[in-house]
């Protein structure tokens, strides 16, 4: 009898692991989904906009509309997390996903495709909160480094480097919406594990705030148009960005006042995590930590088309190596502070230096690089990268109450995606600044009568003229091949100033955060034995 029950019991345990293993293959293979979608028109731009003969700003509007229905879904998930359980939303995202995915490639019409890439950003959005919120409520607290490490590879890594390499490959070798068609088997894969979970949910009596929400995807979207085309119209020189900025700031400011004075009525965050120190300290670095990975992801990539003259695969290819050093950080660091002890927030200040060495090697970078030049670099930038999302993965959300926590990773993730924004705005705004400074400084020292100048002008027509081009024609050609090196020169400035740009913002920005962190944790402490002393009182 003991043994039948020694032998139901191990039977039990290796059930239990199985659904573990299960549940967390479905939360990253799902993640995996919404990083295929999130980075889609970063390689398939040029593909589609022949497709659907849009212009360069009716194009902007698909990646406009995403993220706007993705930020505002930060919000709207963890009450519908709250509502239902979180498999339940998990499985719907993932079904939206994929449908909105194959929905898309039916057709080239631009406000169909605006429509699948809502979905698609409402999907993605509950994709994350509800499968990290599952994986914090499924598996016990001293596993959690370990089951955060392998989310963040789906979450974090996977949207920078793998799918960007893998969509270079389609796009190169079939057509953009291949990209979309490969969210499919994804799915798929991801509902079939998802089953192990079962059928089981409940329903808590909850209203849907759908006036704030209406508010909040209008500021979302007009925000993050201001982000995405700024630079483009230069800002606020131009009137249409000046009003849309400033409609988009009256709605977010109408939304908070309603959170903080008109709670009872309905609210986004009925359960706010905010009151806990260490997630508002992790909120605030995670716009940091977007804005380093995003603003990375965006420049290497640009640098290697634009100035290394990489094809879409190179260029993708060429962040492997970074994805797999970040993956390798992440699983390490959740090793150690599992096993070892090691306390989350120590791995922090070595992530950040280890991603302003790389920045800072970077910023040496030539026309004449090549990938055996920024291997290095980039291997520093993805473990740097794995260390410090790991930290503040830990830091901010592992303390929530299970109440909060949803709230919690909707926060969380709304802060990275805008800073994830904001620091590809800004790098889009520096360089095209930088490139107009650089070139003017060059072309003062490039004058008629320059020794130098002169000579390689003669160099270049001689050159020409020896493959059969007649002099006149062999000397305008040497002109224009002078001013195409010039530019070039002065973009390769412009990036390396970029690149630089990222640690002199880590230099000054990392002290503050320190500070930070200590008054927080005062504040904290000082409320506590307040608190403390209150109650001894009333005793």
């Amino acid at each position: 009898m003991t043994h039948l029950v020694e032998k139901r019991s191990a039977q039990h345990l290796l059930d239990a692991r199985l659904r573990a293993l299960s549940v967390t293959g479905a939360v990253v293979l799902a993640a995996l989904m919404d990083a295929v979608a999130s980075t889609a028109l970063s390689i398939g731009r040029i593909g589609l906009l022949g497709d659907t003969h849009a212009t360069p700003d009716g194009l902007a509007m698909i990646d406009i509309v995403f993220i706007a229905a993705k930020l505002t879904s930060f919000f709207v998930a963890p009450l519908l997390v709250r509502a239902v359980r979180p498999t339940a939303c998990l499985r719907a995202g993932a079904v939206i996903l994929l449908l909105a995915s194959a929905a898309m490639t039916l057709s080239a019409d631009l406000v169909w495709i605006c429509v699948c890439r809502v979905a698609q950003g409402l999907a993605g959005g509950t994709i994350l909160v509800a499968g990290q919120t599952l994986l914090f409520f499924r598996f016990p607290h001293r596993h959690q480094p370990v089951v955060q490490a392998v989310f963040a590879t789906g979450a974090v890594m996977a949207p920078t480097t793998v799918t960007p390499a893998l969509q270079g490959w389609l796009v190169d070798h079939l057509t953009w919406d291949w990209i979309f068609l490969a969210n499919i088997p994804l799915g798929l894969a991801s509902l079939i594990l998802l089953a192990a979970e079962g059928d089981a949910t409940f329903w808590r009596d909850a209203k849907l705030p759908i006036r704030r929400v209406i508010l909040l995807g209008i500021g979302t979207t007009l925000l993050t148009y201001v982000l995405l085309q700024g630079s483009r119209f230069n800002w606020f020189d131009d009137t249409d960005i000046a009003v849309l900025a400033a409609l988009g700031v009256m709605s977010v400011g109408l939304l908070a006042i309603g959170e903080i004075g008109f709670r009872p009525r309905g609210s986004l965050l009925p359960i706010s995590p905010l009151g806990d120190p260490d997630f508002r300290f992790g909120l605030l670095a995670s716009l940091l930590a977007g804005f380093a990975l995003s603003g990375s992801a965006y420049l290497i990539p640009t640098f290697a088309l634009t100035i290394l003259d990489f094809t879409a695969t190179g260029a993708g290819v060429l962040l492997l190596p970074s994805g797999a050093a970040l993956a390798l950080a992440l699983l390490l660091s959740g090793l150690l502070i599992e096993k070892a002890g090691i306390r989350a927030i120590m791995l922090a200040p070595f992530g950040i230096l280890l991603f302003a060495g790389a920045m800072w090697l970077l910023s040496g970078s030539t026309s004449g690089s090549g990938s055996a030049d920024l291997a290095v670099p980039l291997l520093l930038r993805g473990f740097g990268l794995g260390l410090l999302f790991m930290a503040l993965t830990l830091v901010t959300l592992q303390g929530l109450a299970a109440g909060a926590l949803p709230f919690g990773i909707g926060l969380f993730n709304f802060g990275k995606q805008v800073g994830g924004l904001a620091g590809t705005a800004l790098l889009q705004t520096y360089i095209d600044h930088q490139n107009a400074y650089n070139r003017t400084i060059l072309v003062a020292h490039v004058v008629s009568g320059d020794p130098a100048a002169d000579q390689r002008l003669r160099a270049a027509a001689s050159a020409l003229a020896s493959n059969g081009i007649d002099s006149t024609a062999a000397t305008k050609a040497a002109v224009l091949l002078l001013q195409h090196a010039l530019d070039k020169q002065a973009a390769v400035i412009s990036f390396d100033e970029a690149f630089l740009a990222f640690v002199l913002l880590f230099a000054v920005v990392a002290p503050f955060l320190i500070l930070a962190k200590r008054l927080l944790g005062l504040g904290a402490v000082r409320r506590n034995r307040t608190a403390a002393h209150k109650q001894a009182m009333l005793r």
